[in-house]
């Protein structure tokens, strides 16, 4: 009876030690995936020039359309250039990539909607017909 006590010991603490070793291989698998990080941090610079230009071409789209119909192709809001930061949160990403996204959008978004007034298309009514 003492011998299978005790070789039951040695099967217990074999697995025990198998289990831990696998387990080990598995958490430094995980860490060799740096999926998460770039996504999060190489990534996100990325994300937040899209999100950043996404809300600067809104933002310039509008106004363009708005000096297009003045007929004023000078008068860019200086104030949103420099500031860049409007609908930005911190969950987009670095703020610095969000505002080199927000200026390029607003520029492009600018004359989109400056050509677009000047054209007599409006994106309220695009029914496909000029004006």
């Amino acid at each position: 009876m003492r011998i299978s006590f005790a070789r039951w010991i040695a099967v217990a603490a074999l697995t025990l030690t198998a289990v831990i070793a696998i387990s080990s291989f598995a958490v430094a698998q995980y860490d060799d995936d740096d999926r998460y990080e770039r996504y999060y941090d190489g990534d996100s610079r990325q994300l937040a020039h899209q999100h950043g230009y996404q809300s600067g071409y809104r933002d310039g789209y509008r106004k363009g359309l708005h000096e297009g119909r003045e007929n004023d192709p000078g008068d860019i809001d200086i104030n949103a250039l420099q500031n860049a930061t409007h609908r930005y949160e911190s969950w987009m990403g670095p703020m610095q990539a969000f505002r080199k996204g927000y200026r390029d959008g607003y520029r492009h978004g600018f004359r989109s909607g400056y050509n677009a007034a000047k054209s007599g298309w409006d994106y309220r009514s695009d029914d496909g017909y000029r004006r």
